[in-house]
C-alpha cells in the first residue's frame, strides 16, 4: 500500500477488487471539546459525497433564512411581555455564539471544510494515479 498526502491506492491480488480510498481528517464535537477524527472514503464515491454535502449546505441556507426572519419577528402585542418575547426570539436566532444563525453558519463552514478536503483527496489521488501511469518515452 502506498500513501501520498492522505490518499491510499491499495493493490490486491487477482480475483479481489482493488479498493481506492482517501482518508479525510476532521474534528468532532465531544461535549464542547473538539476531538480529532478521520474517515476513509472510496475515491469513486467522492463526487456523490460532495453532492450530498452541497445539498446539506443548501438546506442549512434555507434554515439560515428562516433564522434571519425570526430575528425580525414583530411582537404579537403592544405590551411589554410581547416586546420581550420578540426581543428574546431575535437574540436566540442571532449571530452570537451559541445562537441559531451562528450555529448554522458554523455548520456550513464545517461542511465546506469537508468538501474542500474531499476535493483535495480526489485531486491528490488523481495526480498520484497519473504520475504512476505508464508513459511512452
Amino acid at each position: 500500500m502506498s500513501f501520498f498526502d492522505g490518499v491510499a491506492n491499495t493493490v490486491v491480488t487477482m480475483g479481489q477488487k482493488a479498493v481506492r480510498s482517501a482518508t479525510i481528517h476532521t474534528a468532532i464535537n465531544s461535549g464542547g471539546s473538539a476531538q480529532s477524527a478521520s474517515f476513509t472514503v472510496d475515491i469513486e464515491q467522492i463526487p456523490g459525497l460532495i453532492t450530498e454535502y452541497q445539498k446539506a449546505q443548501d438546506k442549512l441556507g434555507e434554515i439560515l433564512l428562516a433564522a434571519q426572519q425570526l430575528k425580525k419577528i414583530a411582537p404579537p402585542g403592544d405590551d411589554e411581555v410581547s416586546q420581550r418575547l420578540s426581543d428574546a426570539l431575535g437574540e436566540m436566532a442571532g449571530e452570537n455564539e451559541g445562537c441559531l444563525s451562528w450555529a448554522v453558519n458554523d455548520a456550513r463552514a464545517r461542511i465546506q471544510t469537508q468538501i474542500d478536503q474531499l476535493k483535495a483527496a480526489q485531486g491528490g489521488y488523481q495526480a498520484t494515479d497519473e504520475n504512476a501511469s505508464i508513459r511512452q518515452v
